[in-house]
């Protein structure tokens, strides 16, 4: 089963640690080297902090959840894992995450490439969606085949 990636708010004004930053782009070059489908979704139509290639769609959100109003079910090759990444770790890539496990999706959450408000709540993002069903692997880790 192919691994979809999904950046979620990873843009030039949002307060990225320089680890989380790298660790994104990491990501995403294993991704696109991989032949991954990619899919940014932003908020507020701000810049990305790594431009999109071309067929990679740029979704603006204005929810939380980011499957709300944006069509990022139909961005989604059908039957992917998605593998989720991004900023705010309590907010938007949560409740993204917890939406894509309601729709049957296999979901992996990119340890190392999300950021919350401070290490700690992204730790408890991590365990709670763990608990929720999502898998938990280092960014390093996260199949793309």
């Amino acid at each position: 089963m192919a691994t979809a990636l999904l950046l979620i708010d990873v843009q030039h004004d949002m307060l990225l640690t320089p680890a989380v930053s790298a660790s994104l782009r990491a990501l995403l070059t294993r991704a696109r080297n991989a032949g991954a489908h990619v899919v940014h979704v932003r908020s507020g139509g701000r810049p990305l902090l790594f431009d999109s290639w071309p067929g990679e769609p740029v979704l603006d959100r204005t929810a939380d959840d980011a499957f709300h109003g944006t069509g990022l079910a139909e961005a989604l090759p059908p039957g992917s894992r998605l593998a989720v990444a991004g900023v705010w770790s309590e907010h938007a890539v949560s409740a993204t995450t917890l939406e894509a496990l309601a729709r049957g999706y296999r979901v992996v959450l990119a340890s190392g490439a999300h950021e919350g408000f401070s290490p700690e709540a992204a730790a408890e993002v991590e365990h709670a969606l763990a608990a929720a069903g999502a898998v938990i692997a280092h960014a390093d880790a996260v199949p793309f085949t």
